[in-house]
């Protein structure tokens, strides 16, 4: 098994650790990483392009348009995503400028070591520290794919499939 852990910071009470010199929240409950950044600072700081525009979201923050933009060579950690998509709000307005999903962390363990302040991922020996993220729109909805397999979210993927 390998490991790696990003240190906790400590002011806030939710797993939050320190991408890029910005604060970056671990979302446990999200499906789709948000960058609550301006899409010009998000040209300017990293090497990107806009895939999806007029998109939305839903969550318990109620539904929020914005676009996807594939990101070339993010990393969280020792996590190196070579193909990283996120959705990026028209208006940013989280307090956090990166929401890390937990998808992103699909097939792996992680804990939030809050005794020593620590955010450990741990992998199987065979699995690659590479990966890809990218969202896809599947009639209208957008659901996350990790190295290519699509992890849809079972709630949606019933009510689809149920007839009233």
């Amino acid at each position: 098994m390998k490991e790696f852990s990003i240190p906790l910071k400590k002011d806030y009470p939710r797993p939050v650790i320190e991408l890029y010199k910005l604060p970056t929240l671990i979302d446990t409950g999200s499906v789709i990483p948000v960058f609550s950044i301006f899409p010009s600072t998000i040209e300017k700081y990293f090497e990107s392009k806009l895939i999806l525009e007029d998109e939305s979201i839903e969550g318990f923050g109620g539904k929020e348009k914005g676009s996807v933009y594939l990101i070339k060579n993010f990393e969280v950690g020792e996590l190196k995503f070579k193909d990283f998509e996120v959705f990026v709000p028209r208006e940013p307005h989280l307090k956090f400028p990166f929401l890390l999903s937990a998808t992103l962390f699909f097939g792996m363990e992680y804990t939030f070591d809050t005794i020593n302040g620590n955010f450990i991922v741990r992998m199987k020996d065979e699995q690659r520290f590479e990966r890809e993220f990218k969202i896809k729109d599947i009639h209208g909805k957008l659901y996350p794919q990790i190295d290519g397999v699509l992890i849809q979210d079972v709630d949606s993927f019933l009510l689809d499939w149920i007839i009233f």
